[in-house]
Parts: structure tokens; C-alpha cells; sequence
């Protein structure tokens, strides 16, 4: 089993990752990313959607909207907010290399450091290729997740964060083999009780990045530090490519 694909870890550490405030700013986010775009967007599909965040963002703006992933956890929690904010919205439980669409889409987003989670470098190519051919014509994919520039000037050896609700998350991060895996250490103080969960992925620079999404075959690739087109620089919080075919 993928670390991703641990219902468990999912469901323990929900409140701490996905609470109200990071639905209300998924939904500017939304907004930022059909700026982007710059061009009329009928269809959207979110890789790797979670609990929806994004889906319902853009199913509020009135487009059909797919979101894929692989945990029933999160696919599950997505869905009951569909329903509950009565939206119209498909969801999908499928890895995103098994996921076999029957239609093309204006728009492809890949979110909340979302790209990289595949053990090969192979298979995270293969996402963005995937990407490309499920795109219609002049067809644009948005990557946003944090560089390896990022993670290397900020990369802290323990950090904690403290949570309204009283939690408290240590990570430790690591950046191995050559700096090609970002490896991080997650401890959840709750209450009486601590959760322990370990996980790593792929992380790339910018410039990595451009060239599997040309590889791929985009003709141009975009890079800034925001949704909000700020360069991409060490004062940047983000990594986002906007890929057009």
C-alpha cells in the first residue's frame, strides 16, 4: 500500500490539514486559477482532489467539475460536502495512472503539493503525460506544490505547529538521495495520545519541472511563487506551472 492510500493516517490527521479555513481560501484559489488560465473554462479536473477543496471552488463558479483520488477516506468526506452545499460534481476513486476519463478537459489541476507521490520517476512523468492527452486543444494544466529551492532554503530540523483545536504537529523533514526525495516525520500530539506517520516523495526545481512538462508536450511553461503570479524566487511560498498546450 502507497503511504497516500492510508485511510487511517488520513482520517487522524483530517482536522489538522483540511479544517473550515482551508476550504474558504481553496475557494479564492479557484478564482486565482481561472485568472490564469486566461481564457474561457467549461471543464475542470482536480488530480488528486482530497476532500474536495477545490471541486467545490470550482463547481461554485458553475464548472463541470471532476475531481480523482485514490483515498475512499477523503473521496468519501468530498462527497458529503458536495451534497451538502448541493452542488453538481463528479468524483472519482481511482489512482490517478489507472483513471481512464471519457471526455477532455479545458483545465487540469494538481494541487496542495499533490505531484511527486509515485515511487519512480517514471510514474510521476507519466502524469504529466497522461495530463496532456486527456486536455482539449489549448488545453492548460496547473501544478501548484513547493520546489526544491523551497525546500531546501527553508528546510527545518524539527518544526511544530499548534492548532486551535489544541493539537500539536512536529515534522522532521529530510532532503535525500541527491535531494530528489523530500522524506518527512510526522508526530500528533492529541490529547493523551501521539500519532506517528512517515512519508517521502519527489520534489523538483523549476527548472525540472518545466522540462518533464515539456518532455510531456506543452509548448509553454510558466512559472511563479503564487497563484497570484508573484516570482518565483527564495521569498516564495509556492511553486506553480501553468502548462499550456
Amino acid at each position: 500500500m502507497s503511504w497516500f492510500d492510508n485511510n487511517e493516517m488520513w482520517e487522524i490527521f483530517y482536522e489538522c490539514m483540511f479544517d473550515s479555513a482551508s476550504f474558504d481560501e481553496a475557494k479564492k484559489q479557484c478564482q486565482q486559477i481561472i485568472k490564469l488560465v486566461n481564457k474561457p473554462v467549461h471543464s475542470v479536473l482536480d488530480l488528486a482532489c482530497g476532500p474536495g477543496r477545490h471541486v467545490l471552488g470550482f463547481a461554485d463558479m458553475n464548472i463541470e467539475t471532476t475531481g480523482v483520488d485514490l483515498s475512499a477516506y477523503l473521496l468519501n468526506q468530498a462527497a458529503n460536502l458536495v451534497d451538502q452545499e448541493k452542488l453538481s460534481a463528479t468524483l472519482v476513486h481511482s489512482d490517478l495512472l489507472a483513471y481512464q476519463p471519457t471526455q477532455k478537459f479545458d483545465l487540469i489541476t494538481n494541487l496542495f503539493t499533490s505531484f511527486g507521490y509515485y515511487s519512480s520517476a517514471t510514474e510521476n512523468q507519466l502524469v504529466l503525460d497522461k495530463s496532456y492527452q486527456w486536455l482539449n486543444a489549448k488545453g492548460t494544466l496547473i501544478i501548484d506544490t513547493f520546489g526544491k529551492e523551497q525546500a531546501a532554503h527553508s528546510i527545518e530540523p524539527v518544526h511544530c505547529t499548534e492548532y486551535d483545536n489544541g493539537d500539536l504537529r512536529f515534522e522532521r523533514p529530510l532532503l535525500i538521495d541527491n535531494m530528489s526525495l523530500y522524506s518527512n516525520e510526522w508526530i500528533l500530539v492529541r490529547d493523551n495520545q501521539a500519532y506517528r506517520w512517515e512519508y517521502e516523495h519527489y520534489v523538483y526545481s523549476a527548472n525540472e519541472l518545466t522540462a518533464m512538462l515539456k518532455q510531456a508536450g506543452f509548448k509553454k511553461v510558466e512559472i511563479y511563487g503564487s497563484l497570484q503570479k508573484d516570482d518565483y524566487d527564495l521569498s516564495a511560498d509556492r511553486l506553480v506551472a501553468v502548462a499550456r498546450k
